[in-house]
């Protein structure tokens, strides 16, 4: 549809450039549901946890549970998303997130939390490259970043609605309704993903086995160093997400004496700014290349996060969350598509598989390191660290990666040619 200038409209744009497709369109709505339900628990989660009697250092090793099963899982589920299918790891991984967050609403001691955690954490190894790997199949080439950006836009409007309508029926109505809405929206998600038709895959010439995933790792660095540097980036970025995960909302409970109710505005807050700006910094990105605007929000984040340590109120906090959430959403489309433009089409679960078993070892790192951090240093100290991981990510893109000069676009059939690679160094020689 065109608006009253004559000019065509965002539908009309999506729809020329290929991505306004049935399965895209499925799959983009599958992720507000699913994201909702996420984002539901996001603020009760460590408030749960207190009430069960665990202290804030054994907080940070239970809730680490989660990503050892995500590491564990992660091989055999990349493996499977490349063997059997996208569609149905992702259905597969839903419906066990949906049975642990149910469950989760009946626990009555720490050793039922940290064993439904964990049965939590092989849900999402099952969903997460083969979710990632379907995206990319569906959509043109030279969209890749457009699509990551519509993507973290659908599953911010989620995200966004969910810590708000969480925090608020836990704290003013119910602490446990969060976990049975949660259940049920993780089905429906399901649901709307089995009508999805996956495109045809091509098999690599090495007969894929559990144990190829590094393999597969291996030879998309050697295709495209690039692929190291976003890998350290990975490990850095899991150590960070645990501090967002545990650690600053600790502190916001401790040090700001925030509500359940305002813990979640807060989160609801950052993340409406990132679906604010997740597809237009996307969109830009496909432009005029990744590295900048992965350089600019990586810095913003780290600025947003450490000034964490000078709030003096909820307010404050609402402010530094836009902040550090704008950072996110400039960078996070760039670094999704430029780790789509280092991998092989037909690797790509095993490979992103390969990567987010690192980030999940960055997960592990992050909630048992900061915790103690937090319980035995101070609570700031895990913010410092936080925000000099976040600086330390942005400069290992900054020095050992650069865009290759864009093509013009000649027809409807072009595609990009934006293929990045990591500069050289005498020993990598």
């Amino acid at each position: 549809m065109a608006d009253d200038r004559g000019k065509p409209g965002i539908r009309d744009r999506l729809r020329k450039s290929g991505l306004l497709t049935r399965d895209f369109s499925i799959l983009m709505s599958a992720l507000v549901v699913v994201s909702l339900g996420f984002g539901l628990l996001a603020p009760i989660m460590p408030e749960l946890a207190r009430n069960l009697g665990i202290t804030d250092g054994a907080m940070g090793g239970i809730f680490a549970l989660y990503f050892v099963a995500l590491v564990l899982a992660l091989p055999p589920s990349g493996y499977l998303a490349d063997k059997v299918g996208r569609k149905k790891m992702i259905i597969g991984g839903l419906i066990v997130f949906s049975v642990t967050t149910f469950g989760l609403a009946f626990v009555t001691d720490a050793l039922q939390f940290a064993v439904l955690r964990a049965i939590e954490g092989v849900g999402a190894a099952m969903v997460a490259p083969a979710t990632f790997a379907l995206t990319i199949d569906i959509v043109p080439e030279d969209k890749r970043a457009t699509a990551m950006g519509i993507e973290g836009t659908v599953q911010m409007i989620g995200i966004f609605a969910g810590p708000a309508i969480g925090g608020y029926i836990a704290g003013e109505i119910n602490f446990i309704y969060p976990f049975y809405l949660g259940a049920g929206l993780s089905v429906l998600c399901a649901i709307i993903v089995s009508s999805i038709k996956e495109p045809a895959r091509s098999q690599s010439d090495e007969h894929p086995s559990l144990f190829t995933m590094f393999g597969a790792w291996k030879r998309n660095v050697q295709a495209n160093r690039t692929l190291i540097a976003l890998t350290v980036r990975g490990l850095v970025m899991g150590i960070v997400q645990g501090l967002f995960m545990l650690g600053l909302i600790l502190y916001w409970y401790d040090e700001i004496s925030m509500s359940l109710t305002e813990v979640g505005i807060a989160m609801s807050i950052g993340t409406a700014v990132m679906a604010a700006g997740t597809l237009y910094f996307g969109t830009l990105s496909d432009k005029h290349g990744r590295v900048p605007f992965i350089l600019i929000g990586g810095a913003i984040m780290a600025t947003g996060l450490a000034g964490m340590i000078f709030a003096e109120n909820v307010m404050h906090i609402y402010i530094l969350m836009a902040i550090s959430e704008l950072g996110a959403a400039i960078s996070n489309p760039s670094v999704g598509a430029l780790l789509a433009d280092t991998m092989l089409k037909e690797e790509r679960g095993r490979v992103m598989g390969a990567y987010q078993t690192v980030q999940g070892i960055g997960n592990i790192l992050g909630l048992t390191g900061l915790s103690i951090v937090y319980a035995r240093i101070s609570h700031d100290a895990p913010i410092i660290v936080g925000a000099a991981a976040l600086a330390l990510a942005t400069a290992i893109i900054a020095i050992y990666v650069r865009d290759k000069k864009r093509l013009p676009a000649t027809g409807a059939n072009s595609t990009s040619t934006n293929i990045t690679a990591i500069r050289s160094t005498p020993k990598d020689e």
